[in-house]
């Protein structure tokens, strides 16, 4: 009898409802936060952050909503809502779930710095996930398996990770980092929620997203497609409920240098009251949600970082990198801008993406007084190859990420041909003069290993390692990182190939090319014959294409912005960036013997970084 008694308990356990306890109360209750992970550990606390109940009680089991999407700024307690997710569906109503980041980096980072820890700060429920390779793990990087049910943690690139799964929670993080296609399969934001499909009413797809740009932002979209809605709190002063938006914020700043003057108040819009920052707490904790779009059947959020609570982002240092982004704009640079419409505004850029406008290159050619400008304290070179040819050219780099276009060549003749390819590192071996006498030499180059001429290209390159020549590949994902310095040897020439995003390297370049004032990422050329309209015609032969946001050739050829953005990508491969140049003098400079051999003989300046070719300050 007591074996009968035990099933028809089980069964009817599997019938009973969910329990009562939503996501909300769970993480006040249970949820603790690792120190080192968290910036405030210890217990959670939804008073701290009250918008994100409503969006946490809607994830919960108790409530029809099946998809919730939160298109949001940045320092707003977001990341800590999915985790609060899918660790109350291990703990208190198991199921099978599936979380998708936008890359396996972040997805590696996600689980080893986040919702590891987190689970290890609570011993009880990491008791109930089955065990990884080594004794102290809490389960597998990419899986968390438990009594019910199974995370499996996932990246947008490649749907092969999740595409048979089937689960009744979908977590879809950072979808405006998604590729638009994976693989061919599709956007995988949309194969992401197909996972749910067997689930009908129970299942829940949490999707948020800072958003990107206009026409190309997948959290924009989901947004629209939802009831839209807005966080409303009561005025201090007259009690009618307002939301944050940056128009009504009131500040002054020095118009000259662009300097915040004084704390930055919001406008009560109803009363015209001032509101002083640390009115915020006692807002957010008496506002409430209100819907745009009312009756939709998906619920939306928008959250712009102005409601960051106290201590963590500020409206004073938010309007200041506002003015820093206004400042740089003025010299034609939008990229801080669009960055703080994003993060900050929680907004999509709006910017136009056909042919930049780049204004008359030709008529910025300058007279440097020597081959190497004063700015100057490396050189890379970035090598493109055709059938009957290499082109080069030698790019300046300094600080800011200035950067001055040394010397453009056409080395002639059948990359196949030794003779050619010796021509081309005879080219490479030269050195390049300051007005101070200081000689450079090329630091590192990219050379492309040009399809058909890819054998060459690798028999080029593999004995020039040690002179940081690096044989590289376009990317084919149009989301791909600029540089990926995870090298494959998975070649004809068993040659270290690396990944270039060149799509990101355009992105950067046509963004460059718009800054009109000498400065951080300015563009310069010299007054040389090559320099001609052709070059520039070349530098400037692409558009954007705003259904792909690929950048695609609109002439023939466009050999001058594939040397500059691989001379780009030698200079990231090198591992040199702006702090690095920020630190030091000149890198790859000549050392005459005398200097060489006292530089041997001080292991003093070895550390400090002589061994690599750098010259400290």
């Amino acid at each position: 009898m007591s074996l009968i008694k035990e099933l028809l308990e089980a069964f009817a356990e599997g019938f009973a409802p969910d329990p009562y306890l939503t996501i909300t109360e769970w993480a006040d209750k249970y949820r603790q936060l690792p120190r080192g992970a968290s910036s405030e550990a210890g217990q959670y606390s939804s008073a701290r952050m009250p918008y994100l109940r409503e969006i946490m009680d809607e994830l919960s089991p108790q409530s029809p909503t099946q998809q919730v999407k939160v298109i949001k700024g940045t320092q707003l307690g977001f990341t800590e809502v999915a985790n609060n997710v899918v660790m109350y569906y291990m703990d208190i109503v198991p199921t099978s779930q599936l979380m998708i980041l936008p890359n396996e980096q972040l997805v590696k980072d996600h689980s080893n710095r986040k919702l590891t820890p987190s689970l290890r700060a609570m011993p009880k429920l990491a008791k109930k996930i089955s065990g990884g390779k080594n004794r102290d793990d809490i389960g597998a990087i990419f899986e968390k398996i438990y009594p019910g049910g199974m995370l499996k943690l996932a990246w947008a690139g490649s749907p092969a990770n999740f595409r048979s799964l089937s689960c009744r929670v979908v977590v879809l993080d950072d979808v405006d980092g998604f590729p638009m296609d994976a693989d061919g399969e599709g956007n995988p934001l949309d194969l992401g929620k197909k996972r749910t499909d067997s689930f009908g009413i129970s299942r829940k797809i949490y999707i948020n997203s800072t958003p990107t740009e206009e026409g190309e932002s997948n959290i924009e979209h989901e947004f629209e497609d939802s009831d839209q809605r807005h966080y409303y709190m009561p005025c201090p002063h007259c009690g009618e409920f307002v939301r944050f938006e940056f128009e009504h914020f009131k500040f002054e700043y020095d118009k000259e240098k662009y300097e915040l003057l004084g704390d930055v108040q919001f406008a009560c819009y109803k009363c015209g009251s001032l509101i002083d920052e640390h009115h915020k707490t006692e807002m957010l904790a008496n506002g409430k949600w209100i819907p745009h779009n009312e009756g939709h059947i998906h619920r939306g959020y928008r959250l712009p970082a102005y409601y960051s609570p106290l201590g963590f982002v500020t409206w004073n240092e938010i309007v200041r990198e506002f003015l820093e982004a206004k400042r740089v704009m003025k010299r034609g640079d939008i990229r801080k801008m669009k960055v703080w419409v994003n993060t900050r505004d929680a907004r999509v850029f709006e910017e136009e993406m056909d042919k930049p406008e780049v204004g008359n290159l030709e008529e910025r050619k300058e007279e440097y007084g020597a081959e190497v400008p004063d700015g100057v304290k490396v050189i890379c070179a970035g090598v493109d190859t055709q059938d009957d040819r290499f082109e080069v050219e030698v790019v300046g780099y300094g600080y800011g990420m200035e950067s001055w276009s040394i010397d453009y060549a056409i080395i002639n003749g059948d990359p196949n041909l030794l003779d050619t390819r010796q021509r081309l590192d005879a080219y490479l071996k030269r050195t390049f003069t300051k007005k101070d006498g200081t000689k450079f030499k090329i630091y590192a180059t990219a050379v492309d290993t040009g399809g058909h001429r890819a054998k060459a290209v690798y028999a080029f390159c593999r004995p020039r390692t040690a002179r940081r020549v690096f044989a590289i590949k376009g990317a084919t994902s149009v989301d791909a990182p600029f540089v990926n310095m995870r090298s494959s040897k998975q070649n004809i020439g068993k040659v270290s190939l690396f990944s270039i995003g060149v799509n990101a390297g355009k992105d950067d370049i046509y963004a460059n090319l718009a800054i009109k004032e000498p400065g951080p990422g300015y563009m310069h050329f010299p007054d040389k014959p090559i320099y001609n309209k052709e070059y520039f015609d070349q530098l400037t032969a692409e558009k954007r294409d705003k259904k792909t946001r690929r950048w695609v050739k609109y002439r023939s050829r466009n050999e001058a912005i594939d040397c500059r953005n691989y001379a780009n990508a030698a200079l990231a491969l090198a591992g040199i960036d702006e702090s690095v140049l920020e630190r030091v003098k000149h890198i790859g400079v000549v050392l005459v013997k005398k200097e060489a051999k006292k530089l041997k003989k001080s292991s003093k300046n070895i550390k400090k970084g002589w061994l690599n070719g750098w010259k400290q300050k």
